[in-house]
């Protein structure tokens, strides 16, 4: 089995080339100071739950009756709202990230975030002004269906 965390430490964050897909471990999309965004879930097939975070550095979104630099939107959550969620950003740095993310419990059966660790990784698919995501998680392998989901940037 693929071991895409050490591999992105070697490549220090670049894609990297696996099988005939190039993959990524976090999304830098560039846009506008100001942009706005959809985001549409596909479909989720993983033991564990899955979302998707965004986040931008010097800046804020907005969306989800949220105001923040980052957010998660769990797929159940997402799968109750016709799975779609609108927002819009302000950036000076003129770009905002996109990471995988799923639930894991730790020792005591606690849950916690995970994202970026492990065997997180995504093929990504672009078209015109939309991105297509086809993740996997941290278990360690190559399915990339865990959670599959789409952006589209306005212009």
């Amino acid at each position: 089995m693929p071991n895409f965390e050490q591999d992105f430490i070697k490549s220090k964050g670049a894609p990297i080339k696996y099988k005939e897909w190039e993959i990524v471990n976090v999304d830098r999309i560039s846009v506008q100071k100001k942009f706005s965004a959809v985001l549409r879930l596909i479909s989720t097939n993983s033991e564990w739950r899955q979302a998707i975070r965004v986040k931008v550095r010097n800046g804020k979104l907005f969306g989800n009756s949220q105001e923040t630099k980052s957010f998660i939107v769990w797929a159940d959550d997402l799968k109750e709202h016709n799975s779609i969620l609108h927002f819009e950003g302000v950036t000076k740095d003129l770009q905002f990230f996109v990471h995988n993310a799923w639930e894991q419990f730790d020792h005591r059966n606690t849950p916690f975030l995970n994202y970026w660790m492990g065997n997180a990784a995504m093929i990504l698919e672009v078209d015109g002004n939309t991105r297509r995501y086809r993740c996997n998680d941290g278990l360690s392998d190559d399915n990339f269906d865990d959670i599959i989901f789409e952006i589209t940037i306005d212009d």
